[in-house]
């Protein structure tokens, strides 16, 4: 119990090279890559999901079973579900600009400068996956995509979508540009707005998005150095936009 509480801390992640997920939506996605190294089950989660037990014992992992007081005090939520794995880490090295463009359809990169919430990280993730980009890139500084919080808020999306860590912002550009790739930020002061006909000429082709921190907004050097800053309508009162609903907006713009 307690070497699967410690894997909420992230040097526990790092040294153990794993982290905890927790929940059935999520652990079903793990299983369908193979991803569980451990599978702990109460009584009632195993009567419930008998697949789940199942499929990590056919991909080698070690299943236990765990008592409801065990269940509280392994997760991090205060109503866990009684499905708790511990899975290896996800992320990635970064070797090159991972987006390979198939004259079909249109490449999709996210980049996140930055970025402290994990309950954004996580929607921005799941809301990647879901739009179809092609992987997604935290640069030093950001949040821990393995952090429980961003982990339940990716609904499994973590599983499904490449994840590159510790790759600066200026490396995505050089690479994106060789490759004739548009590099966009999200910027609330950007010279084009989202829905306009240079907007759209913009997201015709193989992008890659980037979106600054929270409280402090667009680097400023980033904004220098992209091929366009895009800013989002705002027509009522409001001042901003959280950022998981603004690359939302931006993700699913090219594709609606």
């Amino acid at each position: 119990m307690s070497a699967v509480r410690a894997l909420h801390e992230r040097r526990h992640r790092a040294e153990r090279g794993a982290f905890v997920v927790e929940g059935p939506q999520a652990v079903e996605v793990a299983s369908r890559h193979d991803r569980i190294r451990e599978l702990y089950v109460t009584e009632d989660a195993a009567r419930a999901y008998p697949h789940l037990v199942r499929s990590a014992l056919d991909g080698g992992a070690r299943v236990a079973r765990m008592a409801d007081s065990v269940a509280r005090a392994m997760a991090e939520t205060d109503h866990p579900q009684g499905v708790i794995a511990v899975c290896p880490l996800v992320t990635r090295s970064w070797t090159g600009y991972p987006c390979t463009a198939d004259g079909v359809h249109p490449q999709m990169l996210v980049v996140l400068d930055r970025i402290s919430d994990p309950g954004n990280a996580g929607t921005i993730i799941r809301t990647a996956d879901a739009a179809g980009a092609c992987a997604l890139v935290f640069t030093p500084g950001s949040v821990d995509p393995h952090n429980g919080k961003c982990v339940r808020a990716t609904a499994g999306s973590i599983f499904d979508i490449p994840i590159f860590t510790d790759v600066t912002v200026d490396k995505v550009i050089e690479q994106a540009r060789a490759d004739g790739v548009t590099t966009l930020a999200a910027d609330g002061r950007g010279d084009v707005v989202l829905g306009s006909p240079e907007a759209a000429e913009l997201l015709s082709g193989n992008i890659a998005w980037v979106f600054g921190n929270e409280a402090h907004g667009m680097d400023p050097q980033v904004a220098a150095d992209v091929d366009a800053r895009i800013a989002i309508p705002i027509r009522g009162g409001a001042e901003s936009l959280n950022l998981a609903a603004a690359a939302a907006i931006c993700l699913y713009a090219p594709i609606l």
